[in-house]
Formats: C-alpha cells, structure tokens, sequence
C-alpha cells in the first residue's frame, strides 16, 4: 500500500474521443466479469468507475505440458482491471490500473497521444527504452534498450522513416503534481497512452488531466524529439480519412494517383521467392490465381467492376497467399489482408498521407522536402551504362534476356539467376550482372514507383553477404572464374549499382516510401563500406493493358520480370 502521504501514482493515461457516446467507449462486457460499475464525483467533476475481472480457464498448450512431464497443472488465470473515465472537454481521459486497457475500445483511443507528451517533456540524453517500426515496404520492428539511459543518438533511429511508437525515459514533470511537490523527474513511458504517476487526491488529479492536455497542445520546435512527431498513424476517426479513403477508392479503379504493390511485413520473403499468388474473398467472380509477378492491377481489375462504396470494403475482404509453385497448389505462407499489399499515396492542403500496411500514415511537408533533398543528392551518384537498349518481350525471362545482351559489352559478367547459399542467407542472387571495375549491378524494370523496393531488398541482402560471411565471396569468385576463367576479383566489391529501365532515377518518379527505402539503403550499403551509384537502362515503353484485358490475359504474358 502507498504511504498516506505519496502525493501521486503511477497508472496508465489514455485519451478518448469526447464526443463519441459513453456506451462505445468500452468493448463489450459480460455481467459475471463486471464487480463494479457505477458513476462517481470528482470535485465536482461526473466521471464513471468501472472495475472487475477477466477469467480465463486453461490454456490451449496445457494439455501438451501436462503430457510431457506427467503432472496435473491448475493454471486457470484471473486478471483484475478497473477504468476510471474522467471528461475534460473536448476529451475524455481514461485512468486505468490492471488490465484496463484491454477494456477500452480502440475505435476511440486517441493513437499516438502519449508520444506527444514525452516530446515535450522527456530528457533526449536520458532515454531508456525506443521501440519503432519502419515505415517501407519491410515494416521492421525494433526495440533498443539501454538500462543505465542514453541519448537519442544511442538508439541509431534513422533520420527518414522510422515511425517511433514507444519510448521511456526520465522526464521533467513541472506540470504535474508529482513535480510541484517533489521537485524530481519520474521515469514514464510513452505511446499510445502516457504511465506516468498522477495524483491520488480528486481535485489534483483533475488538474493533473489539465496539465496533460496543456502539455500535449504546447508547440514542440524546441524539442530534440519532435521529428518523432513528423510521421504518425492517422486515427481512424480523424475527420481527413473519409476523403482519403474516397481518393483510395477511385484509385482503385484507375483514378488519380496510382496505387502500387508493396510486400507485407510478415510475408517479404515469402512474396519475394513466390511461383505465384492466390488471392480470395476480393469481391465477385471467385478465387484469382496469379502466376508469376503480382501486379496492382490484378487487385485493381477486380475491384473497378465494383461501385465505389463498395471497392474498399471488398480490399479489406480480400486475403492473398503466395504459393511456392506457378500453379498456385503449393502454399507458401499463411494468407494476408489484401490491404497490407496495396501503398497509395495522396496531397491534401501540403500534407503527404501514405496508404501503407493497411493504416493511413501523415507525413509532414518539412519531412518530405528534407527527405527529397537528401534523394535528389544521392541519385547524383551516376554510373555510366552500355548503350544496350532494354525492349520488352512480353515473356517471363525478359530481365534476363536483357542482362545477357549487356554481358556481350567487354567487362560485363551475366550473373542473373545465378543463385548463391549462405548460413544467414540460403538463397539469394549476389548481382544480375557483374561490372568491368567488379560494380555489383543489380537490374530491373520499375514499372510503377513502388517497385523499386524490391531492387532495394535484392542489394541489400547481398552487400551485406558478401561483407559478413566469407562464404558469399567465395562463391562469387567462383562464379566469376566459371562464366570468365582469366577473370580474378581483386577483392570484395565496394560499388553497388541499381540500374533500372520503364522509369528513370529521378526524384519526382519515386514513391514517397520508396524514397524511405532509398535512404535506409544508401546508410546500409555505407555503413559496409561500398558506394551506391545508379544507372539509367535505355528502354522501349511497353504496351499499355486495359483494366478490362487484365482480367483475361495471364500475368506472364503481360510482362512479368519474375526471374
């Protein structure tokens, strides 16, 4: 028990939408778990108190346990919560102790609000925790945690798309009653919601509640944290999404800004290595199966037949599996949302929103015009490139009958298809082709602005092999010596280029995620001591297809690059 005296506690702070009815707040109940639910006065303030508990009976894997050691185990479990919801006009605040949180609906938690507490109070050189997610097409999840607290720097946060989540450290708590009365810092933790030691007396908590939401609304340019604040989740209730999601569904049918594929986060590798897809449940008309390449129009074909209210809806149905073979019989991982492989992107009054991993995304104008800068400087970096016309044929081997006619130019090696075997990377291709000064080339066609993320992902995983596993250069210089016998490396490679054809190396031809990505693998690629140059392929446009002849021709006849 607290002594008598403790000005404050720490409990977990969320913030709900004030004007949503008191009945939606919570997720359904039943009446054995509730023990109390009643309206209680707060210096004058009405607010609700509800309190009680979950039960669980024995978990699934009991029976497994009980069988391997042969004992009985009782592990039927009770978890307490209570929930007391306080409004503050235009707000109302949840104050939850136990496993309250679990009780709040999330329809009406306000994301993000805790976060934007500790940007203005926590202390940037005394961070003990920072958990982020990337904002492309790989959604990594990162945690770092230094015990003894650090400085932001510590945490190797990258300047361009990492959406920060959560976040704890000590923090100057002069707003709060905490910090009148004791005069220290507290450590809190920040993210969706503010833990944070509030105080026990009703009329001071009340303007604890206030200093919360005063702190919240303050500007935040002095703050060393506040990039954190440049790129967040959109609240499903924020008033822009009805718009965005109009500008989503007629995208859908061919209107507007293009939407393009993007991998899942738990499905990369598999999408990556996949024969082809089978996509379910994406409107009418049945199961499609997708040899090859997937496409945004094998989505968007679908869904343009559909009305426009519908088209949405029909997506979040839509489940896609990739499949290890071409005939869609050999699953190769557990079926997705359709959404999670769909990134659009649209302005609205200077604001960039990023339809991404099936979440709207707000991305700040001084965040994109930073970003494009540091793009437009990197894709300086140029390599000169045969003039070797790239003309499409329609068939599945295109790139590489295209890497093949560049290997006829001297000091170029055809090494396209030519997988390698690595204990940390069991099948990878270390480059399409090899260049005169030993460059690692890496080809392909962006036929749409986020494609581009999967010649990322193919140059990373082999600058990195053949830096960290010795293995990989091995067979590099086996390769080498098979395709070119007087041929000998003069050591690992220390240029990587990206060289691609159907768009060129330009800014404004590049996905804003894609633009992310870009710099994510220009860090990566430095930090292993090589230089990322690229190349622009001399190409022949390929033939436009319909919505309506997508629908009838197979994927492989409609130029997938799929190697």
């Amino acid at each position: 028990m607290p002594a008598p005296s403790a000005p404050s506690r720490p409990v977990s702070l969320f913030r709900l939408d004030g004007r949503a009815a008191e009945h939606e707040l919570l997720v359904p109940l039943r009446p054995e778990q509730i023990t109390t639910d009643t309206p209680v006065d707060l210096s004058g303030t009405r607010a609700r108190l509800v309190a009680g508990a979950f039960r669980t009976e024995a978990p699934h894997w009991l029976p497994h346990a009980e069988a391997l050691t042969g004992t009985a185990l009782g592990l039927s479990a009770t978890l307490p919560f209570a929930v007391l919801l306080v409004p503050r006009p235009p707000w109302l605040y949840a104050v939850t102790w136990g496993a309250g949180h679990l009780v709040l609906n999330d329809e009406h938690v306000e994301q993000g609000f805790g976060l934007r507490f500790g940007i203005r109070r926590l202390d940037p050189f005394d961070l003990g925790l920072v958990a982020s997610a990337a904002l492309d097409v790989s959604a990594r999840a990162t945690q770092i945690s230094i015990p003894g607290g650090g400085e932001l720097s510590a945490f190797r946060l990258e300047p361009y798309g990492d959406l920060v989540h959560r976040i704890a450290g000590s923090a100057d708590l002069r707003d709060l009653t905490y910090g009148r009365v004791t005069g220290r810092r507290h450590r809190i933790r920040v993210g969706t919601s503010l833990w944070a030691p509030l105080a026990q007396e009703p009329g001071a908590l009340l303007a604890d509640l206030d200093a919360v939401g005063a702190v919240v609304d303050e500007p935040d340019e002095d703050s060393a944290l506040r990039f954190v604040a440049q790129t967040r989740p959109l609240d499903r209730h924020h008033p822009i999404v009805p718009e965005l999601e109009r500008r989503l569904a007629a995208a859908l049918a061919g209107d507007g800004e293009p939407v393009g594929i993007a991998w899942p986060a738990t499905g990369g590798q598999d999408a990556e290595n996949a024969g082809s897809f089978r996509i379910t449940g994406l409107g009418p008309g049945g199961p499609l199966h997708v040899p090859g390449r997937l496409e945004a129009e094998h989505l968007t074909a679908r869904l343009s037949g559909l009305p426009a209210e519908r088209r949405l809806k029909a997506l979040r149905a839509g489940r896609i599996t990739p499949c290890a073979d071409e005939t869609g019989a050999e699953p190769d991982g557990a079926p997705s949302p359709a959404t999670r492989w769909l990134a659009y992107e649209t302005t609205i009054e200077h604001t960039r929103y990023v339809f991404h991993q099936g979440r709207w995304y707000r991305i700040g104008e001084t965040y994109v015009a930073q970003m494009r800068e540091q793009v437009r400087d990197l894709l300086a970096q140029r390599q000169h490139w045969p003039e070797v016309t790239w003309k499409p044929s329609g068939e599945p081997d295109d790139e590489h009958r295209y890497c093949r006619l560049v290997a006829e130019q001297p000091g170029y090696l055809c090494l396209d298809r030519d997988v390698a075997s690595t204990p940390l990377h069991p099948r990878f291709e270390l480059c399409d082709l090899l260049g005169p000064e030993d460059e690692l080339i890496h080809v392909k066609w962006l036929g749409r602005a986020t494609a581009a993320s999967h010649l990322y992902t193919q140059a990373l995983v082999s600058a990195e092999a053949l830096h960290d596993e010795p293995q990989a250069m091995a067979q590099l210089a086996a390769k080498v010596s098979t395709v070119d016998p007087g041929r000998v490396l003069g050591g690992a490679p220390d240029t990587v280029v990206l060289a691609a054809a159907g768009r060129s190396w330009q800014v404004d031809e590049l996905f804003t995620l894609s633009q992310v990505a870009l710099l994510r693998l220009d860090r990566a690629v430095r930090g292993l001591r090589a230089t990322l140059k690229f190349a622009d392929i001399p190409y022949l446009a390929k033939k436009k297809t319909t919505a309506r002849s997508a629908r009838r021709i197979p994927a492989q006849r409609r130029g997938d690059t799929r190697r």
